[in-house]
């Protein structure tokens, strides 16, 4: 600064003399606040006379003020070896602090909540949704043929976005779909899927093709509007016709589509997102994830099947389409046993999940693989006392293992009356299609030797309690009453399931997948709760009045033909 400025900051003429004292005897801000006395600067009052006589003369005090200097040079060296001890940055610090004030103390940080256990069993993994990766790690990668692609490949200037399930380069074009935020609440984002008035256009044309029993669905024309429920038809109509590669080809294309539409905010792997099913513009998502779970798992890439079924019990875990059905088979068979055991642990507090008969026999199962797997002679009382209750709450279950299995050479145990005629008895004719059903696709998992063994070692030992023990028999009629309570009836989740791979049975089992009523591919089973937020029901009946004016000598004329022939109301749709 110089001269003049700081004679206009003084208001003087003159500039202050410097100060005499060497840079031995300065003495830092900070060192001076730290000697200050609390009590500097106040006034003492005398109270008498006697404390005035009671005061040293100037004499006697002369040598204590001799010895108080001498406290203090030693204070002050002792000051100057500890300053000297620190650097300058530290001094530095100090200094500001002795001026400015100390820095007040930073707020206390709430403790963070406890993880909430579905976030660390349902959290999906990107690297587990990449179907390459399960590919390369089990056959591994072809270095020769990944350099000569590197060597001629020229520089990727388009980015494939990182949470995308399908790592392929689509040139899609801004259709009439889009997605946006419903709401959010407690944490949660909620999404849907929304309609473009050109979208709706060719949505109702489309549905009234359907009603005039139009019901092949061009593929090219669907392509070309990119309409989500016509390329699901057509995806049926490929495996009606065991065109199945084309079929999985389209699957993935529209799975690519429906995640380049989608709001930037949805992210696959965030388990704080939502895609209701209760909205008909969000069922084809769910549909067509279904569809790739099972194609997946004809493929041997189970792990990321069961990735894709924890996403879709994220999506919405009211499970509208009954992935608990499949997940437990899919977990085997990626051999996940533990992640099983604590999955069915969690969807038991929540849902009840262990009085459904194939969740029972898998998480005796998991437990025995768990149990056996770094232990050669492991203690088998707990996955034995599973096991067996499984068995006697669905002894139908373990008839059908046995009979799906040609390894099975126990005709007495098969035969025995407790899976044999009382089983067959008391298991309702749905719960029995299940039960065949979930055989066909888990049944291979009890044929590896050690898990026949110990099916067949504790099956034994049931009948042989079930004959003597009538305390036994009471816990078995107890279990019937609760069977025949729960599984009255298909729940409609599992209808909506078994129409989603009706068409797809021959590509993944050997066995014919239980008849359910026939129902378009894009929304079968309507949910109860629908918000219908596009009037197509309304737009639909208007149609069909007028329909039926202008073709009632053409349904006369079929009518005629066909007595039983009828046209379909729209309400069905």
């Amino acid at each position: 600064m110089s001269q003049r400025n700081v004679r206009k900051l003084l208001g003087a003429a003159t500039i202050p003399p410097p100060n005499d004292s060497s840079d031995e005897e300065y003495e830092p801000l900070y060192t001076k606040n730290a000697n200050k006395s609390t009590y500097e600067g106040l006034l003492v009052s005398s109270s008498s006379e006697s404390e005035h006589e009671a005061m040293p003369s100037p004499e006697e005090s002369a040598p204590e003020d001799k010895k108080e200097n001498q406290k203090r040079k030693k204070k002050k060296k002792k000051r100057k070896s500890t300053t000297e001890d620190l650097d300058e940055i530290d001094k530095s610090l100090l200094e500001v602090n002795a001026m400015l004030g100390e820095p007040s103390q930073p707020p206390a940080v709430d403790p963070e909540p406890e993880p909430d256990v579905s976030q660390a069993v349902f959290a999906t993994k990107y690297k587990h949704l990449n179907v390459q990766y399960e590919l390369n790690r089990i056959f591994g990668r072809d270095s020769d043929e990944e350099n000569k692609k590197r060597r001629g490949r020229k520089p990727n200037l388009k980015r494939i976005q990182s949470n995308t399930l399908i790592k392929k380069e689509y040139n899609f074009k801004k259709g009439g779909l889009s997605m946006s935020i419903d709401r959010r609440e407690d944490g949660l984002t909620f999404f849907k899927f929304d309609h473009s008035r050109e979208y709706q256009r060719h949505h109702m044309e489309f549905l009234m093709k359907l009603l005039q029993m139009h019901l092949i669905t061009e593929v090219e024309d669907a392509l070309k509007h990119m309409h989500v429920e016509g390329l699901l038809e057509a995806i049926d109509m490929m495996f009606r016709v065991d065109d199945n590669s084309g079929a999985n080809t389209l699957v993935e294309h529209l799975i690519a589509y429906m995640q380049h539409v989608a709001h930037p905010s949805f992210n696959i792997t965030d388990i704080r997102n939502r895609l209701e099913y209760k909205f008909p513009e969000n069922r084809p998502f769910h549909i067509v994830l279904l569809k790739y779970l099972h194609l997946l798992t004809n493929r041997a890439c189970h792990r990321t099947s069961l990735e894709i079924a924890k996403l879709l019990l994220n999506l919405d875990p009211c499970d509208p389409l009954a992935v608990v059905f499949i997940i437990d088979t899919v977990a085997l068979r990626a051999r996940e046993h533990q992640w099983l055991i604590e999955a069915i642990e969690y969807l038991d507090k929540e849902r009840d999940a262990l009085f459904l008969f194939n969740i029972k026999f898998s998480y005796a199962l998991a437990h025995f693989h768990v149990a056996t797997k770094k232990k050669a002679k492991a203690d088998l009382t707990h996955c034995d006392e599973l096991l067996k209750k499984a068995m006697i709450a669905f002894p139908w279950t373990v008839k059908e293992i046995l009979e799906a299995s040609k390894t099975f050479s126990e005709e007495t145990l098969r035969n025995h009356e407790f899976f044999d005629k009382y089983a067959s008895a008391t298991t309702s004719k749905h719960l029995k299609e299940l039960t065949h059903l979930h055989v066909a696709f888990a049944g291979s998992w009890w044929n590896e030797q050690p898990v026949r063994e110990w099916l067949l070692r504790n099956g034994t030992e049931l009948v042989e309690r079930y004959d003597n023990d009538p305390a036994l028999k009471e816990e078995v009629k107890r279990m019937e009453q609760v069977r025949n309570t729960l599984f009255r009836g298909m729940p409609t989740e599992v209808l909506r399931h078994l129409s989603v791979i009706k068409y797809m049975a021959d590509l993944l089992i050997d066995r014919e997948i239980p008849n359910v009523e026939q129902t378009y591919s894009f929304d079968p089973h309507p949910a109860r709760d629908s918000v219908n937020r596009y009037n197509y029901a309304t737009s639909l009946n208007t149609a069909y009045l007028q329909l039926n004016l202008d073709s009632a000598l053409i349904t006369n004329f079929f009518a005629s033909l066909n007595p039983n022939f009828e046209v379909p109301s729209p309400e069905e749709y």
